[in-house]
């Protein structure tokens, strides 16, 4: 066990129980990180009773180093779905616009083969859009380091005008899609005549007071890649509302925190199950809902890029929740721990 473990019993204070469950905290959290490349940063807060707790570690020279992290900027990857599906809750709740509405209308020029698209399809990723716009593949051969960085604009306007297929099928099926993410972020702008970042800021980021969630920040970390190398920094350009973000644990937090008030009926609303995936999950607008048929249901959604890895996981019912944010890729063969270790603490929090 390493040396931080001290410090951890220290940092987890809110816990009533005792002894035995700080202990418990600490040997997860250790067996988790422990074998991660020097270089590795974590993040993570611990919500419960209303209090946020956070730990920070930093590895280096084979050592896990306690530091205050929480306001440390790394990039958040598909968690920004959450926030881009929460702009779309606000204009419905708002009565600007309904879900089942077509995003067509806020475009200047007709779909290829006359596809129409609702808004709920794209949040919950029922609309049969590949994952990828296929006219993006040659960018990201050309760039693989930064994928998404020369998918302009102009390129998405061609690929709904020439090239937008969708999946035929009689049955409604779910079909995770960073295209469809990202034209909803692109409808929403062009309907309001606004940036989406400045959606974003007027909102969400201002009401609950996240200044450090930008898309245009520096992360305070290099990612590091699949190998354990330093990566190169993702943006997602015309894809951004997929997962362009970069947040820290801190402001997270307080967006976690607003989960819990039942009377946020715009907040409600990316909890509402719109589809259901399978037994055991189901989709909101933002949020997939795991054990959708039990009061103690889970919401949880996470993030990747070529040098990071988030999860976020929260429990309404008993207000609890856990944010981690790590620089280690998603393509990284260790980054499922992360997944792992959200909702291992989770179950801690009890």
């Amino acid at each position: 066990m390493k040396r931080f473990i001290f410090l951890l019993l220290i940092t987890i204070s809110f816990n009533s129980n005792g002894q035995g469950d700080s202990d418990s905290f600490i040997q997860l959290i250790s067996s988790k990180v422990d074998s991660m490349p020097n270089g590795f940063a974590i993040s993570i807060a611990l919500l419960k009773n209303g209090e946020v707790n956070y730990i920070g570690i930093e590895k280096e020279n084979g050592i896990l180093i306690v530091k205050e992290l929480e306001d440390s900027l790394f990039e958040i990857g598909s968690l920004t779905k959450v926030f881009t599906s929460t702009v779309l809750a606000n204009e419905v709740a708002n009565n600007n616009l309904k879900l089942n509405e077509t995003v067509n209308k806020s475009f200047p020029y007709k779909f290829n083969n006359k596809v129409k698209l609702k808004y709920l399809s794209l949040a919950n990723h029922t609309s049969g859009l590949q994952r990828l716009p296929s006219n993006i593949f040659p960018l990201m051969f050309k760039n693989q380091q930064n994928p998404y960085l020369e998918y302009s604009y102009d390129f998405l306007d061609q690929y709904l005008q020439e090239d937008l297929q969708i999946e035929s099928s009689e049955n409604i099926n779910y079909a995770y899609s960073n295209l469809g993410a990202g034209l909803l972020a692109y409808a929403l702008s062009k309907r309001s005549s606004k940036s989406f970042e400045n959606l974003l800021n007027e909102i969400i980021f201002s009401q609950f007071k996240m200044s450090n969630t930008s898309f245009e920040f520096k992360t305070s970390f290099n990612g590091l890649n699949d190998k354990g190398e330093v990566a190169e920094n993702w943006q997602f350009n015309a894809l951004k509302g997929a997962g362009g973000l970069i947040s820290s644990t801190h402001d997270l937090s307080k967006f976690i925190v607003a989960q819990f008030d039942s009377t946020n009926r715009i907040l409600s609303l990316t909890r509402k199950p719109t589809h259901t995936i399978s037994e055991n999950m189901s989709i909101g607008l933002g949020w997939h809902i795991i054990n959708p048929n039990d009061s103690n249901l889970t919401y949880w959604h996470n993030g990747g890029t070529g040098g990071f890895t988030s999860s976020i996981s929260f429990k309404t019912s008993n207000q609890t929740g856990v944010i981690i944010l790590s620089n280690i890729s998603a393509l990284h063969n260790q980054s499922s721990a992360i997944d792992e270790l959200c909702f291992e603490l989770l179950d801690l929090l009890k």
